[in-house]
């Protein structure tokens, strides 16, 4: 039974569920909810001594003084247009796997009052066929955030795809960790590999049954500088890279490398970029421009 210190506590999430600025709650409301939601039989008084305790601890309360209706949740931890953007974000990220995707939007969706959840009702994943079916995607980095914390070697299953569409461990990796990251789409772990002491970039959500070892990882650490400048996840020593471009893919070039490259006009038609990169990502980015981009160097 709760009793009478639970009030204020009850009252917040009336107003989290069911208030906003377009649905502001009458005081005969909130005591309805009050009585049917938590079994608290409560008076006017003790509604007004809830919401000044409720102001006193920081909560943007509307009062009837304000509106002439009644009260409402001014301000919450996320603004719906927030709680859109991280929602249209976890639809994306395709190492998110779909059953945790639609936990993550529940909870995100949570911040919001129930009037203004139907608004984000019909959204959905718009490529579902794309979602990982790894259900160890959120355990593998609590695992590898561990490891990475405690500087110890972790081994795990790698996978791939197999032509029943499902994927399978191809090959066991032992692995020094060193910083988890989001590119090209997807999340990889920055590590060195046992069998080839160079900066790697893993997929996480390729990864299964990580165990940490109580070996210290590789003292040599990983290239973070060239995991950051890969292109497409390939790392490796980077290099001078000159590109002819036509002027119609500019936005596309500024948008793959940055804006921290150089660019100079050749002519109307032409403009030459000169960036530092490892070139097998440049490469696998070039051959979906071939009638606009000519790597001049490297040959």
């Amino acid at each position: 039974m709760l009793t009478e210190k639970a009030n204020a506590i009850c009252l917040l999430e009336v107003l989290k569920e069911y208030s906003d600025a377009e649905h502001i709650l009458p005081m005969r409301e909130i005591i309805a909810k009050m009585q049917s939601l938590y079994g608290i039989k409560i008076d006017r008084r003790t509604v007004y001594g809830a919401v000044a305790l409720l102001i006193e601890l920081g909560y943007d309360v509307s009062l009837y003084e304000d509106n002439g209706v009644g009260y409402y949740l001014r301000d919450r931890e996320l603004e719906p247009s927030e709680v859109l953007l991280l929602t249209d974000a976890v639809y994306s990220f395709q190492f998110i796997p779909a059953r945790q995707t639609e936990q993550l939007v529940q909870k995100l969706q949570k911040q919001l009052s129930v009037h203004q959840r139907k608004k984000y009702c019909h959204l959905t994943v718009a490529r579902q066929g794309h979602k990982t079916g790894n259900r160890q995607v959120f355990w593998n980095i609590e695992q590898l955030d561990e490891a990475i914390t405690r500087k110890r070697k972790v081994t795990l299953d790698y996978l791939h795809y197999g032509y029943d569409k499902r994927q399978h461990p191809t090959a066991t990796y032992t692995l020094s960790p060193y910083e988890m990251v989001y590119t090209n789409e997807h999340y990889y772990l920055i590590c060195v590999p046992d069998h080839d002491p160079h900066t790697r970039l893993y997929r996480i959500d390729r990864m299964a049954d990580i165990r940490i070892l109580d070996e210290p990882r590789s003292e040599t650490p990983a290239q973070k500088q060239e995991a950051q400048d890969a292109v497409y996840a390939f790392v490796g020593a980077p290099e001078r890279v000159v590109l002819h471009c036509d002027r119609a893919v500019l936005d596309d070039v500024l948008d793959r490398f940055g804006t921290d490259i150089q660019v100079f006009e050749r002519n109307e038609q032409t403009f030459t970029a000169v960036l530092t990169t490892p070139p097998r990502g440049v490469r696998f980015w070039a051959l979906q421009y071939l009638s606009f981009v000519e790597v001049a160097e490297p040959a």
